[in-house]
Order: structure tokens, then sequence, then C-alpha cells
């Protein structure tokens, strides 16, 4: 309990002082000393808002975002379309707030688009996944992308309560619901690898760790 004091310490407060790597090494071992009977898919400890501490990318949440919408290699429009959209939108802030029993999450996007303050929410739904045991044969694993139909057996899962299957359920601008792309009617796994009171770690389709704070109410 007290290493994973100090973690939380020096990520909440003085994750700037430290390198990115560094940062991602500490996270880790965060992961590793999770209690094993805190099970997020579970816990209601997981309702309420949580603030982004720091990101993997300079801007906070845009890496959060990016991991929504994509997963491994774009294609050359997806990538003009990103880049169109950075000339216009500017990313201030991020937060998420899940509710409805671990079964819904808002991420309340603050953003200036042409340097007018708006609020951008994505809406999304959670429902609690068994993750693929990684296996050593056949490539890949990890983002969970892959699926078959044959049935499988529970022993064929490794399923310690912090893996979710989250679905994309809309958009909003200032209240406005948005039309939004096929391309973004899709699931994907969503990991809460560490979780207590105060501090929780997230890992997207992209695997990058994120580590939350409990916001206010």
């Amino acid at each position: 309990k007290k290493r994973r004091d100090e973690l939380k310490s020096i990520l909440s407060e003085h994750a700037s002082d430290y390198t990115p790597e560094e940062n991602f090494a500490m996270l880790e071992e965060l992961e590793r000393l999770k209690p094993a009977s805190m099970r997020p898919t579970e816990e209601p400890l997981l309702n309420g808002r949580w603030d982004f501490c720091f990101d993997v990318e300079p801007d906070v949440g845009t890496g959060f975002i990016k991991d929504l919408f994509e997963e491994g290699n774009s294609n050359n429009g997806q990538q003009q379309q990103r880049q169109w959209i950075k000339k216009i939108v500017d990313f201030r802030g991020v937060h998420m707030e899940i509710g409805d029993g671990q079964t819904s999450i808002r991420l309340v996007v603050s953003v200036a688009v042409f340097e007018k303050d708006v609020t951008l929410i994505l809406h999304t739904s959670l429902s609690p996944a068994m993750p693929p045991r990684k296996s050593s044969s056949g490539g890949g694993g990890g983002d969970g992308g892959g699926s078959s139909n044959n049935p499988i057996d529970d022993d064929d899962y490794d399923n310690d309560g912090t893996m979710f299957m989250e679905k994309f359920e809309g958009i909003e601008l200032n209240g406005f619901r948005l039309p939004y792309p096929n391309l973004w009617k899709k699931s994907r796994y969503l990991e809460f690898s560490y979780l207590d009171d105060g501090f929780a770690i997230a890992r997207g389709a992209g695997g990058e760790p994120h580590f939350l704070l409990r916001g206010g109410v």
C-alpha cells in the first residue's frame, strides 16, 4: 500500500518531472499492484467523473479520443480527414463521466472551433467483456480486433474483471446531436487496469495507459 500511495502521488502531482517512459513504467507498476479483489466491471466505484491527469500525447485526452475512432493503420482518406480536423479544432481539455451502473460513458471534450469555445460530448455504452488470453501462437492479439464464430470455453480466456466492450453511441455539440460516419459505428475493448477510490488507469484500443483522477461531483 505504501508503494501504491507513493506512485499515485508522483503520477498525480509530479508527472511533468519525469519522462514519458518513466511515467509509463510507474503506471505499469501501479497496475501490477492492483488488489486482486478489485474488479472494475462489477465495482460501483468506477461510476462518476474522472479527469485525465496526463496523457502520452502533448494535449491531454486527444490520444484517448483518437483511440475511440481508430484501430490499426488508417488509409489515406482517414489521414487527410484528421489533418483537416486538426486545422480547425483545438482541444482544450477532457474528462470522462461513467454512469448507469458502469454501462455508459460521456467523454466531455472542451474545444475551440475557429477560436470559439464549444463542448463536444461523445457517448458510448459499456458491457463487461472477457479478453482473449494472449497466446504465443499466431500473431496478433492485443486490440481484440479479431473474432471467431467458433464456441470458446471459458478456460480459453483470462478474466480478472478489468475489461469492457465499449460501443460508440453518438456525438453531440453544444447540446445538439450530430450525424457521424459509419466508420465510427463499432465496438472496441476498453480496460480499466487499476481502480481505487481516487485513481484509475484506462487503456483503450491502442494500449496506451491513461491516468485518471477522481473529479468533483
